[in-house]
């Protein structure tokens, strides 16, 4: 009788401790097979984009170093790239400095200011996927949407109407494509927040919530590894009494 109250203990504390910790362990397992079962290159949106990097047009001449440090002086750094802008591949100098980015003309050395038309257009450039169609073009300056770091602001989203609602997010200043989203990355970061229990910022894996169900975890299997014990010991004494 009183390995029977025993066991009664011990099954108690299994159901309460399964009720509250076996939901969460159901949830690492179905966020647990998500993040197997697809592919990281497919979750980074790799297939949905394309390399535009294109060799500068031989009948460019760019102009020289000593004039682009003459007319922007607080320039540190200089690549010269290229842009379709306007239908036509341009050359062009990403200028970074104390001042920030720039993107000027590398033959009039102009200043490049990206409006909208030239961001659909480079976001087409990169967009891999055949027949694109754009469902909206977002200047983003505050208030971004989660799947989007802040400190990217203020920044160019492209809403493309194909099957994975992509986003394509473009510099302001550049036109780089600078963050890539679709459905499925959605859903793997929301897998990605229940598996190691961070809420918030999406990167902490070691949360005191993610301890302390480990923690609960392992007691609910010390109580069901006890339970086991008590239910052989019950029917061997079950069948010994029967002989």
């Amino acid at each position: 009788m009183a390995q029977h109250q025993r066991s009664s203990q011990w099954r108690v504390w299994h159901r309460w401790l399964s009720l509250i910790f076996g939901v969460q362990m159901v949830i690492w397992t179905i966020s647990g097979g998500y993040m197997v079962f697809f592919q990281l290159d497919f979750i980074h949106g790799d297939h949905l984009v394309q390399d535009t990097a294109t060799a500068v047009p031989a009948t460019t001449k760019p102009s020289a170093l000593d004039q682009i440090l003459e007319r922007y002086p607080h320039t540190t750094s200089i690549s010269l790239e290229t842009r379709w802008l306007n239908d036509e591949l341009t050359a062009v100098y990403q200028l970074d400095g104390h001042q920030g980015e720039m993107l000027v003309d590398a033959q009039s050395l102009n200043s490049i200011v990206l409006e909208e038309q030239h961001i659909r257009e480079l976001a087409n450039r990169y967009y891999a996927l055949e027949t694109p169609q754009i469902e909206s073009v977002v200047y983003l300056t505050e208030n971004p949407p989660t799947e989007l770091n802040p400190a990217l602001l203020p920044i160019w989203q492209v809403n493309y109407d194909d099957f994975g609602n992509t986003s394509l997010y473009l510099s302001e200043v550049t036109g780089e494509m600078l963050v890539k989203r679709h459905t499925f990355w959605r859903g793997f970061d929301i897998m990605w927040m229940t598996h190691i229990m961070d809420y918030n910022e999406r990167v902490d894996i070691e949360t005191w919530w993610l301890k302390a169900f480990i923690i609960g975890t392992f007691i609910l299997m010390i109580t069901g590894a006890v339970l086991l014990v008590y239910t052989i010991s019950f029917k061997k004494k079950k069948h010994g009494g029967d002989q």
